[in-house]
């Protein structure tokens, strides 16, 4: 599962059903911290086969599991596995990669569907009931079979398990880092707000630092009948001295996003048939980013779209001070142009309970305001809004060459007042994101961000304007890249 930042990222991209591909990497300080703490925060751990499965997709070249900024965790697992890039199951990752996209979400789905026994065999857990996880299902019976003899043979031969072992100092120190996020999140809400709980299943959360900036929304169906609800976590920073951080703007809605997944989805897939022919028409306006972003199918935007909307009810109810205004325009700004109105037809449920016990009961209000979207009407009010958006300079012109390596100030100059906040992307493939040291707002129209170059290499980076906002509630309108390369 993929998930694209509501109004926060930093070092992260965020959620989706299938995938998750978006390249954002620095957003904060657009939101205020949620503040409701949990009674009983769920359990929080690192899984050894997720962490398998991400080596060995890493060490067969997939951007996804290589696009986190370096560290010397990162540095190490590399000199510990270089002898067996060249593995029979490295070899068949690749292969899977470019015949059917296995990759993102269905890597981690396989490894969260296996179980290590004790005499250090991996085998398929048991517990799951066929067909509970849509992502594990991008694998095809035979290639769930044929891949599980050479990851074992891998696991064996690349002595996976002493290197895991070595982690665990790393490990408790991030699940610590962890536990304070862990505690704000409000998990109660869930099952009050959906009108539905998890019935025998359980929620817990894997954080897995070889994901790099994506987090996935993995689940499955237990032979007893509940359901194990386990995002998997990876929007992780590093500190100078190694130590893992996560950045509590970004990771909490990414929390309530995954799990919002377990709920959304199965109503979204219930109630398709009656909005389905909408959404297309709806997906078609804005397939091409939606595709980009990993959302290529009508129904996969759908269940982001639904996500998303209860994500925002989710912070509009535990922040009531929050514009929301801001947030929908984030989601619109990445395709998902039903939010805002689906955002009002949530209002319209919370203050019904009485008469909707449940979302199940609101879906056919929820179908109907779908087909009852009226895209002309939106696609002209969008091209007015972008009338009124800023625009902005980059000092780094794109392609610049001898930019002075050390410490060098990017400088965006906006043409509106703006609100603060800083939102970078990834550039171009190949290139390095440049060191962000700090960043500040010397005016409302005037952003300094400090970075930190090495001589003789070549940057990329990505100016978000459509995650910028005007004071008046607009944006910056389009991504910019900018590439650019340091003298000796």
């Amino acid at each position: 599962m993929v998930v694209q930042p509501l109004v926060t990222a930093f070092e992260c991209t965020l959620p989706h059903i299938r995938v998750m591909k978006r390249k954002v990497v620095f957003l904060c300080g657009l939101l205020s911290m949620l503040t409701s703490l949990a009674q009983n925060p769920i359990p929080v751990q690192f899984d050894e086969c997720i962490d398998l499965m991400a080596v060995v997709w890493r060490l067969s070249g997939a951007h996804e599991y290589n696009n986190m900024l370096d560290s010397h965790y990162l540095r190490e697992i590399d000199a510990f596995f270089a002898p067996y890039k060249e593995h029979p199951v490295v070899q068949l990752a690749r292969q899977y990669q470019q015949e059917s996209d296995i990759s993102y979400d269905a890597v981690a789905s396989y490894g969260f569907h296996l179980l290590l026994t004790d005499d250090g065999t991996l085998m398929f857990n048991d517990r799951f009931s066929e067909g509970g996880d849509v992502s594990f299902d991008r694998w095809s019976a035979q290639q769930k079979t044929e891949f599980l003899e050479p990851l074992n043979d891998f696991y064996r031969t690349s002595h996976f398990h002493e290197w895991y072992l070595r982690q665990n100092e790393r490990y408790e120190n991030a699940k610590k880092a962890f536990h304070e996020i862990n505690q704000k999140v409000d998990y109660d809400w869930f099952s009050n707000y959906f009108g539905t709980p998890c019935g025998s299943g359980t929620f817990r959360i894997v954080l897995s630092l070889l994901a790099g900036p994506h987090n996935y929304g993995c689940n499955a169906q237990l032979k007893n009948g509940g359901k194990l609800f386990s995002p998997v976590i990876g929007c992780c920073l590093f500190d100078p001295n190694g130590n893992c951080f996560f950045n509590e703007n970004v990771v909490l809605p990414i929390v309530i996003h995954e799990f919002c997944h377990g709920y959304c989805n199965p109503l979204t897939d219930q109630f398709w048939p009656s909005m389905s022919q909408t959404a297309e028409k709806v997906f078609q306006q804005d397939a091409r980013q939606l595709t980009q972003s990993a959302y290529g199918l009508a129904i996969v935007m759908m269940y982001e779209t639904f996500v998303r909307v209860c994500v925002i009810r989710y912070m509009k109810t535990h922040n009531p001070q929050m514009d929301e205004s801001e947030l929908i325009r984030a989601e619109e700004n990445q395709g998902f142009i039903l939010v805002r109105t689906l955002c009002d037809k949530l209002k319209k449920y919370e203050q019904q309970r009485d008469t909707y016990a449940t979302m199940g009961d609101f879906m056919p209000i929820y179908a109907q305001a779908v087909n009852d979207f009226d895209l002309e009407q939106y696609t002209k009010w969008q091209q007015e809004q972008s009338k009124l958006d800023a625009s902005y300079k980059v000092n780094i012109p794109n392609g610049a060459s001898d930019i002075p390596s050390g410490s060098f100030v990017l400088v965006i100059q906006f043409s509106k007042p703006m609100k603060g906040g800083i939102a970078l992307g990834r550039g171009p493939s190949g290139t390095v994101f440049p060191t962000v040291v700090n960043y500040s707002w010397p005016d409302d129209r005037t952003l300094n961000v400090t970075l930190s170059l090495e001589p003789s290499h070549q940057y990329g980076f990505s100016v978000l304007g459509s995650l910028f906002f005007t004071k008046d509630g607009h944006d910056a309108g389009e991504t910019t890249e900018i590439t650019f390369t340091t003298g000796e």
